[in-house]
């Protein structure tokens, strides 16, 4: 009898590459289009959001092979990559000019993306560090040194001009600890000392007790280094000329719109109020409660969640200005009412942003309605009170319904307490149990 052929394992692989592929799309249908709370999608609901989650992986899997064989890569593979390279590069691009909502990119600063980027590199290439520090050459060098040159240059200027689209200013020396810490320090200094510390006489104690044996191999004798050319001086010069250079003419000619002294002093008042929004006495307190509380500097409105940075929620303009602001641990929800062309077009946008990274989820946008209080459970359900005729809407998991309404309804009567909202129809109180109100 012939045996039963057995199943290639590259067919098998397919098999579970497309099970994994089908259980992804139900997920995402799920979590976007029906809202299961339980996936989290809902709060994650940008290219910016996936990015956090997927790019460490994919630098991973890609750069070190990059590195040490892309002089050997086909042509179109080298091509493929430096094509999708640029096609991200466009497209965080056009995520900015636009701008693209979907992306998550507008608001997000310089700052933002080095935390995004800086980890991943560093983690996928650690191990090529050696055989790159072999290939260092005095070009490399020059190179390294104007890059970090620059990079200084935009870090003073960005804390003394100050540039707001590098996002460093308001950033403590404890912020860059964060950052730099765990993708520098770490591998650079902590590790080599620990392994070296664990290994040593390690070696020796494996060839005493026969573990290891002593094999002989050539060590051809190492190529030397060539020395520093005058090129190279002069090149390494430049660099802390242009740091210099750049930083002096930066405070004295540039700014973001204008080089006027008068636009500079502007800038450097709206910085210190954004950098510290929510110290001491700055501003009108609206609300305040143990989450947190909101505050109006001049006319932009800050939320002040207890143990985060001060998130921006809005700017007040002629027709549109925000109010009836809520916390929760995780979460801040207020309503902006605008009325740009009368009574009959006003509309009230009801936002959430989410107090971890400021992100601001799609706002939920109710036309002709006027807000009379609004309410915001420890899960993140939104219970928004209407007048005119009085109205009491909920929202949950990215979906709004209407739990009351009429004239019997109380407009002054919402409350709540933990994941249950309360209010008044005909005399008699009636409640509502509220879960998730992030919604994408």
């Amino acid at each position: 009898m012939a045996a039963p052929a057995r199943r290639h394992p590259a067919s098998r692989r397919w098999i579970f590459v497309a099970a994994g592929l089908v259980a992804l799309v139900v997920l995402l249908i799920g979590g976007y289009g029906a809202h299961w709370a339980w996936t989290g999608f809902s709060d994650n609901d940008t290219l910016w959001d996936w990015l956090q989650l997927l790019l460490l992986p994919i630098i991973i899997a890609g750069l070190p092979l990059w590195l040490a064989h892309g002089d050997f890569m086909e042509r179109r593979v080298r091509v493929l990559a430096l094509s999708l390279l640029g096609a991200f590069v466009a497209l965080v691009v056009l995520g900015y000019l636009i701008p693209w909502k979907w992306t998550g990119f507008p608001g997000n600063k310089l700052w933002d993306w080095l935390g995004l980027i800086l980890l991943p590199v560093v983690v996928a290439s650690i191990r090529l560090w050696p055989e790159i520090r072999r290939r260092f050459a005095p070009r490399h060098a020059v190179a390294f040194t104007a890059l970090v040159s620059a990079l200084v240059a935009l870090v003073l200027v960005g804390y003394l001009r100050p540039w707001t689209w590098t996002g460093f200013t308001g950033n403590t020396l404890w912020d860059w600890i964060q950052l730099l810490a765990v993708p520098l320090l770490v591998p650079t200094v902590i590790v080599p000392v620990a392994v070296g510390y664990m290994a040593a006489g390690v070696e020796e104690r494996e060839l005493e007790a026969g573990v290891k044996t002593v094999e002989p191999e050539a060590h051809p004798a190492p190529t030397p280094r060539p020395a520093p050319t005058r090129a190279a001086v002069i090149a390494v010069s430049a660099s802390v000329a242009l740091l210099v250079g750049g930083v002096v003419g930066a405070l004295a000619f540039g700014s973001d719109g204008g080089s006027s002294t008068s636009s500079t002093a502007a800038q450097r008042t709206t910085a210190a109020a954004a950098s510290a929004p929510c110290a001491g006495s700055a501003g009108t307190t609206l609300i305040g409660d143990g989450d947190g509380r909101v505050v109006r500097v001049g006319q932009t409105y800050y939320a002040c969640p207890t143990g985060h940075k001060p998130i921006v929620l809005a700017t007040g303009r002629k027709g549109s200005a925000p109010g009836y602001f809520a916390l929760s641990p995780t979460r801040v929800a207020f309503v902006n009412e605008s009325c740009k062309g009368g009574p009959s077009t006003c509309a009230a946008q009801v936002k959430v942003a989410r107090v971890s990274d400021g992100h601001v989820f799609n706002p939920q946008t109710l036309p002709g309605a006027h807000a009379s209080a609004l309410a915001l459970t420890p899960g993140g359900g939104i219970a928004l009170m209407l007048h005119d005729p009085p109205k009491l809407v909920l929202i949950q998991g990215g979906q709004m319904r209407t739990a009351a309404q009429g004239a019997g309804l109380d407009a002054t009567s919402l409350a709540h307490a933990g994941g249950t909202v309360y209010w008044r129809m005909n005399g008699q109180t009636d409640s509502a149990q509220l879960g998730s109100g992030a919604s994408g």
